[in-house]
């Protein structure tokens, strides 16, 4: 399987990810929504939706990660790389995805142990719910998990296209975006995630 199928498929994988994390998000604006609409008019309440909401929330931000990461959404200060060449940007662009590579593994290392300590010490949450907190963790850690290999894919992808001295490549899949391609995606609505080698072309023409 060539590296651009897999690009595409793990892209599929991510994008399903940020779905279920903003159906997550609607959930908790929903739940939050009715719990204060109790509160008010009938001095109830629902019981434990500030900590199911917290719980949804970082499950939810966790696993539309990898996605904002594919999608080069990642907020990236450009005001001299734009200036570069396409050689330059793209060993800006390995740098910076080594440096995403080692902070997501040791973010990930760090879910993974505090996950742990919460299975072996069987810790629960503090409220009227009061639910194992390896519940909740395991499915946050699943999504720093697979952030860090989107990561690594992402910067072993860089590396070859640096091999192959394709800088278009590695801008591509890893740099950021021009203002020509965030426009593109801003005016079309329904538009599916764009072929790496039509980018590719178009970044080409830039350089």
């Amino acid at each position: 399987m060539s590296l651009k199928s897999l690009h595409s498929r793990l892209h599929s994988v991510a994008r399903m990810g940020a779905v279920l994390g903003g159906f997550g998000i609607i959930f908790i604006s929903f739940m939050v929504t009715i719990d204060v609409f109790l509160r008010k008019f009938f001095s109830t309440t629902l019981g434990g939706a500030t900590e199911i909401a917290g719980m949804v929330f970082g499950v939810a931000t966790a696993i539309a990660y990898p996605f904002v990461l594919l999608e080069r959404a990642n907020i990236r200060i450009d005001v001299l790389y734009s200036r570069l060449s396409g050689r330059a940007r793209a060993w800006l662009d390995l740098v910076a995805m080594v440096l995403v590579l080692y902070f997501t593994t040791r973010l990930t290392q760090s879910t993974f142990d505090l996950l742990q300590k919460s299975w072996t010490g069987g810790s629960r949450s503090v409220g009227v719910i009061n639910t194992p907190l390896w519940v909740p963790q395991s499915l946050w850690v699943a999504g720093f998990i697979l952030l860090t290999l989107t990561a690594l894919f992402l910067t072993v992808y860089s590396v070859i296209g640096l091999i192959r001295r394709d800088w278009a490549v590695v801008n591509t899949v890893a740099g950021v975006p021009s203002i020509e391609h965030t426009i593109e995606e801003e005016t079309h609505i329904d538009v599916p995630h764009a072929d790496v080698d039509a980018a590719v072309s178009a970044n080409k023409e830039d350089n």
